[in-house]
């Protein structure tokens, strides 16, 4: 009886503490960021949710700052959720730098150390892949755009395709773009060339693929949204379209069109074969050069 009585003493002093803690400040628990040391002596920090106060952040990050500079650490990533985004302004009058931003947050980095920053940069470079996609009479599929993004090549014929979505590869790329565009649907044959350009949209670098495809519905279905024609063509019907620089492209085929069509018919093709991931369960994909492919790679 005495053993449990004291027990109950206990337990009353312990949860008197405890409201007594909660009535005089205990010890506050970090609600603005948290902050994990990296692998390579940075920290990542992450603003969390609906923070609003301007003050208390400014307040912990200069000191959260001196102390990383103080122990040696080099770069810090700072992440700021779209929720938080009154903050953004006072992380900049701090030192830090955008490095990209997202439908929902923004990353900034701070590199604290006098010598040159070595921190990656963001991916500055846009793919997209255009499809030689022939039928089953070596009839190569072609398009007119409605809008052309240069007015130069406004009704001119081209190759279906677009701009890669995060996580495609080339091939899904171009049958997705060709599928929607045209209703034409196909399988990979292989990898016809790649082009690297830089300087273009937002400043950024574009590496364009072009895939050869065989059709495997031919039928011809225009997303009106996008297009203004479709049709099957002949290699001599294609040749005979072709113009010069200078010339008027209305109706015509550029000549670097022309030549990488003409490749698909003339070259050795890039076969892709799956390889294991070690960052995902979706594999990865290398290319290499090999004879004329007559069936499907994938």
């Amino acid at each position: 009886m005495e053993f449990r009585e004291s027990s109950l003493d206990l337990l009353a002093q312990c949860v008197k503490e405890a409201a007594d803690l909660s009535q005089h400040g205990k010890p506050e628990v970090d609600t603005l960021f948290t902050a994990l040391e990296d692998r390579y002596g940075g920290v990542e920090v992450e603003v969390l949710e609906r923070q609003s106060s301007v003050a208390r952040f400014t307040s912990r990050l200069r000191a959260s700052l001196a102390s990383w500079s103080t122990s040696g650490k080099r770069g810090i990533w700072l992440k700021v959720p779209l929720s938080s985004a009154v903050l953004i302004g006072e992380a900049a009058a701090q030192g830090f730098v955008f490095h990209h931003a997202k439908t929902d947050y923004v990353l900034l980095t701070k590199w604290l150390p006098e010598d040159p920053n070595p921190l990656p940069k963001y991916g500055f470079t846009q793919i997209g892949v255009g499809g030689i996609v022939v039928n089953s009479k070596d009839e190569v599929l072609l398009v007119q755009e409605r809008i052309s993004p240069h007015p130069v090549y406004q009704g001119c014929w081209k190759m279906p395709g677009g701009l890669a979505d995060p996580g495609e590869d080339f091939v899904e790329t171009v049958i997705r773009e060709v599928r929607e565009e045209t209703g034409v649907t196909g399988s990979l044959l292989g990898i016809v060339s790649l082009r690297h350009s830089h300087g273009y949209r937002f400043g950024q670098d574009d590496i364009y693929v072009v895939a050869k495809l065989r059709a495997d519905i031919e039928e011809i279905t225009i997303d009106e949204n996008e297009l203004m024609g479709a049709c099957w063509m002949s290699q001599d019907k294609m040749k005979s379209l072709v113009v010069g620089p200078g010339e008027s492209l209305d109706g015509k085929i550029s000549a670097n069109t022309w030549t990488g069509i003409e490749s698909a018919f003339v070259d050795s093709l890039i076969i892709g074969r799956q390889l294991p991931n070690s960052r995902g369960p979706k594999p990865n994909m290398l290319y290499t050069v090999s004879s004329q492919a007559q069936e499907p790679a994938m």
